[in-house]
């Protein structure tokens, strides 16, 4: 019997993936208003009450893998701030997104979409924001600037390096001399808000 719930549920799982694939590759490919449920269940190979059994609509699709990206990132994100090595935590933030999905057409419309009343952009912009300003606040700062300043900045300039990244995929010189740029931002910023030489 137990055996029976468990291929049970593996099949459960790996149909939630299927239909989550296939809306991102979708997604990839043409606009949101033009996916429609029928599209998802056609291109995933599956019944329409299976994707039924796994969401409402479309938009409770894009609500849940909006959620689960903003889980997986917010995850990472705190350790690598616990962490905070010789890695810039810029090109951390950047790797993580991208390892979250080898599909960037389909991240950048995810950025992109305004459909729900909770967007991807926010929730990256608050799990980012969130996570500096609970480093920033363990850190001995000269008080140049202030702390929600540093985090807003340094959320809006994690963001930009996202963007980049997911838009330039292809041509990998230009995303070392990103990843090197962040960094030697990150290190001057770093030592300048901590010095004592103001």
């Amino acid at each position: 019997m137990e055996v029976k719930h468990m291929t049970t549920d593996i099949r459960v799982k790996k149909t939630r993936r299927t239909i989550i694939q296939t809306f991102l590759n979708l997604l990839g490919k043409m606009p949101f208003k033009k996916i429609t449920v029928a599209k998802i269940y056609t291109e995933a190979e599956i019944a329409k009450s299976t994707f039924y059994d796994h969401f409402k609509d479309k938009y409770d699709l894009l609500d849940q893998i909006i959620q689960l990206l903003s889980e997986d990132f917010a995850f990472e994100i705190k350790q690598k701030f616990s962490e905070f090595n010789t890695e810039t935590i810029l090109e951390s933030l950047t790797n993580i997104f991208l390892n979250l999905s080898k599909n960037s057409d389909a991240l950048n419309a995810l950025l992109d979409l305004h459909e729900t009343s909770i967007t991807l952009e926010f929730r990256l912009r608050q799990i980012t924001f969130e996570a500096c300003k609970n480093y920033l606040l363990q850190e001995n700062l000269n008080n140049q600037f202030s702390i929600d300043f540093l985090a807003h900045f340094y959320s809006e300039l994690s963001l930009t390096s996202i963007r980049f990244a997911l838009n330039n995929t292809a041509n990998p010189d230009w995303i070392r001399q990103q990843t090197e740029l962040m960094g030697m931002l990150q290190q001057e910023l770093r030592a300048t808000i901590t010095s004592e030489r103001l």
